[in-house]
């Protein structure tokens, strides 16, 4: 009876290759001799496909956490991130932030744990303890840009929902989401605007379960828990994701009463108003729906059907011609649940296992929309910086940038440009965010530092970024002094006669006074030449000099600006 049920699995799956128009033939990122559950997929920004799962080691005690990536060409060599040995790593989330930052988190001895890659150092650091003894059930995180971290669990003995942010290299406090109903199972995600949001249940006087949520940003704390909406029944593993226009997502299962095991599958918008919902999947032996959101805005729900401890198959279905297309179906032993990610380009992956296929072996699964293909972006060129000043607002300094797109850019993957501003020896820090169409940009300051630094990098719709280019500054003329005078005055006729030198002039209106550092003063005797005399602030118009009267001396000025800049001298007349 097992080897039928299994061939037929197996001719079902080739035949799900034939139907399932939407998505290319699945292929195989590894095997294993090993059971594995909870397969999760990520989709890195430069269009990698990144998968983790929970491995049980049939030969020893443990349950290992497997990650391999796959870039188009081949899927990398599975590696174990958990480096506890004889312990068992249980459900494992895998998120990728928009510089590249790929965390994992999963629960271990009533623990939840994590472990970061490095996309500057380019390595996986070493395994982080996330919190101990606070349960550790089906943990997930979310990423941002600057490698931040925001993790969500619960523990389902304590019925307690959680959360701890990493930000700036340090862990926050612990935070418990949920009221003191019992809560259990959620997700959380974060937006493109940095919004960071959390989606869970908890559980009804009456039995059921509703859903809740609540937000934050980086540099906040959570707000007060709100109830989603009380339509529907009972709600079952929600989850998440974020869309192009900053507003979360949340697909649930419906639990049907009557039968107590068959859900219907609807997702919600939490538009803060209503947030309306609407049916994805009629009711059907299915359980751990999984949502990811395109680049256009299109959803894309995946969920395992069959019992709801192993499974027999994935079904997928998307939104994409303005209504919610027939699931297709991808028949699998055991697969407990899928993995669903977008790349920020337009692609859709999937993920999922299969046990007890070819030889005995669990296959890890993977198909996508469109084929995978890493990218590289590149940044701009010809690029060009200058300072410019308005003579009428003297205060106000604007620095002018231009540049022309890379051509080896594709530039439908390209969300625009990135200014950059470094002060000193400080780190280059965002300045100016462009969109792809401008090819220059401008930025109005009322402060001036000789020692700024600016550049430039490509972004891509994802949220990736080429390396940065630098720009060379170039600053403005410095203009000499106007109305230049000498008057003299000559004492001590009869023994040891002096000249007095009385010398004037005005500042140059066509100069920004805050970049006028200084005047030079030169002096010329007889048929040599200017030499530097002196040095006055800029706020000095007049000076007085007194030689013997047998020398006779002619004098210069030029103005300096704060970089040193001199400019063309300008002769005192008598």
């Amino acid at each position: 009876m097992r080897k039928f049920k299994l061939a037929l699995l197996l001719f079902l799956f080739g035949a799900g290759f034939i139907f399932s128009q939407s998505m290319l033939p699945p292929i195989k990122v590894a095997q294993t001799s090993n059971g594995v559950r909870w397969v999760q997929l990520a989709f890195s920004p430069d269009g990698v496909a990144h998968i983790v799962w929970e491995e049980d080691l049939y030969t020893g005690p443990g349950h290992e956490i497997m990650y391999v990536s796959y870039d188009g060409i081949k899927p990398s060599n599975p590696i174990n991130l958990k480096t506890a040995p004889g312990v068992i790593g249980s459900r494992p989330y895998i998120a990728c932030g928009p510089k590249g930052h790929i965390a994992v988190v999963w629960g271990q001895e009533a623990s939840v744990y994590l472990r970061l890659y490095d996309p500057y150092q380019k390595t996986w650091l070493p395994v982080e303890l996330v919190k101990e003894g606070y349960g550790g059930d089906e943990p997930c995180v979310a990423v941002d840009g600057e490698g931040n971290i925001y993790v969500f669990w619960y523990s389902d003995k304590d019925g307690r929902v959680y959360s701890r942010a990493k930000v700036g290299g340090s862990w926050e406090e612990t935070k418990r989401l949920s009221s003191p109903a019992r809560a259990s199972q959620g997700a959380i995600a974060i937006g493109r605007d940095g919004q960071i949001w959390a989606v869970w249940r908890e559980k009804e006087v009456s039995g059921e379960y509703k859903l809740w949520y609540s937000k934050r940003r980086k540099e906040s704390s959570w707000i007060t828990p709100k109830r989603v909406n009380d339509a529907g029944a009972s709600s079952s593993h929600p989850h998440i994701a974020v869309g192009p226009d900053n507003l979360c997502y949340v697909v649930n299962g419906d639990i049907d009463e009557s039968t107590g095991t068959n859900q219907e599958i609807w997702m919600i918008k939490i538009d803060e108003k209503t947030n309306p919902r609407e049916l994805v999947i009629p009711l059907y032996l299915q359980h751990y729906p999984r949502i990811a959101i395109d680049k256009n805005g299109h959803k894309h729900v995946a969920v395992q059907i069959g019992g709801g401890d192993f499974g027999d198959g994935i079904r997928y279905t998307n939104n994409i011609s303005g209504k919610w297309s027939d699931p297709v179906t991808f028949p699998a032993v055991w697969p407990k649940l899928p993995g669903i990610s977008h790349d920020g380009f337009g692609n859709i992956g999937l993920s999922w296992s299969s046990m007890m296929g070819e030889g005995g072996l669990t296959t890890i699964w993977f198909t996508s929309l469109y084929p995978v293909s890493k990218k590289t972006f590149y940044p701009p060129q010809n690029l060009t910086a200058s300072l410019s000043f308005d003579p009428q607002n003297p205060s106000q300094f604007t620095y002018n940038f231009s540049w022309e797109k890379n051509p080896l850019n594709k530039d439908e993957d390209v969300e625009g440009y990135q200014i950059y501003l470094k002060r000193g020896s400080s780190a280059y820090a965002p300045l100016l965010k462009v969109g792809k169409s401008a090819l220059s940009a401008s930025w109005t300051t009322s402060e001036f530092d000789e020692s700024f630094q600016f550049a430039i990098a490509t972004v891509a719709l994802s949220g990736l970024e080429s390396e940065m280019a630098s720009f060379n500054l170039v600053y403005p003329a410095i203009y000499p002094p106007l109305n230049t005078k000498v008057t003299i005055n000559i004492s001590s006729l009869r023994k040891n006669p002096e000249i007095t030198y009385n010398l004037s002039w005005q500042a140059n209106p066509d100069n920004n006074e805050a970049y006028v550092k200084e005047y030079r003063i030169y002096k010329k005797e007889g048929t040599g030449d200017f030499t530097l005399f002196a040095s006055v602030s800029k706020s000095t118009f007049a000076v007085q000099y007194t030689f013997p009267a047998n020398r006779r001396i002619l004098w210069g000025i030029k103005a300096v600006s704060v970089l040193g800049k001199e400019s063309e001298m300008a002769v005192f007349g008598f």
